[in-house]
């Protein structure tokens, strides 16, 4: 039972993290960035890229077939 209460309190830091960029940067009217997260949070959640933070900035990478990573966007 302390398990299953324990799994309960963990929560995806990069999904947060993504919504979070996205919703700020809509609330500064860029759009096209906020859009581009939302996309690449959908593309994330399906297993479709891998996403990681250095220094300030999100990089998606796209996963490809052949296990292979290519570097598809910086926002």
């Amino acid at each position: 039972m302390g398990e299953d209460t324990e799994n309960n309190n963990v929560y995806d830091f990069v999904a947060y993290r993504i919504e979070r960029l996205a919703g700020d940067y809509m609330a500064q009217g860029d759009v096209q960035n906020s859009e581009a997260l939302w996309e690449a949070l959908d593309a994330y959640l399906a297993g479709l890229v891998t996403v990681s933070f250095v220094e300030g900035k999100t990089y998606i990478t796209i996963i490809d077939n052949d296990d292979e990573a290519t570097n598809k966007n910086n926002v």
